[in-house]
């Protein structure tokens, strides 16, 4: 088991992970060892089947199985803020990890697209005022439409997912 682990929290999040899988030139990304949460079991049925190791997150539980964590030294934690398991488990995994001994643990989330509604965006306010003690790389997907002139509803998530690629392999932690 690689002693790098990037742990995808809820739709967003493994998205985001998908892509850093298939286009990371980074070796240590490439070589980590991913574990996709979520508590969408459709989803997770998806994942397993393209081989992939799954944690089923259940939604009315305020607790994260540390178990598949054992031995990790590094813990990037990819989520999408404005959604529900996101929103409410990347924290609850950073704090169960760093309290199971997980040394070096950051959060890696993104914040919505104005086109996804205010509901999203008020959702991801929420949970960013609970992030403490945490290394967090915020980004917020509507500076992405300022910086890239070809972005557009069909490419928009894409260009997200390699945004949380670049603040990984930035050494975050």
């Amino acid at each position: 088991m690689s002693k790098t682990m990037i742990l995808a929290i809820g739709g967003a999040g493994c998205n985001m992970a998908e892509t850093i899988m298939r286009v990371a030139n980074a070796h240590w990304v490439k070589e980590a060892t991913y574990l996709f949460a979520d508590s969408d079991m459709e989803r997770l049925s998806e994942l397993g089947k393209k081989g992939f190791e799954t944690l089923n997150l259940l939604r009315d539980s305020d607790s994260f199985p540390t178990d598949k964590l054992k031995g990790v030294e590094k813990l990037y934690i990819l989520a999408g803020f404005g959604g529900v398991t996101g929103s409410k488990f990347a924290e609850i995994a950073a704090k169960s990890a760093k309290s199971d001994g997980v040394g070096n643990v950051a959060l890696i989330v993104t914040l919505p697209f104005v086109f996804e509604g205010t509901g999203k965006m008020a959702k991801a306010s929420e949970a960013l005022k609970s992030l403490t003690d945490i290394p967090v790389k915020v980004l917020n997907n509507e500076d992405l439409t300022e910086r890239y002139p070809d972005l557009n509803f069909i490419n928009a998530f894409e260009y997200s997912d390699k945004e949380a690629l670049n603040a990984m392999e930035s050494g975050l932690i």
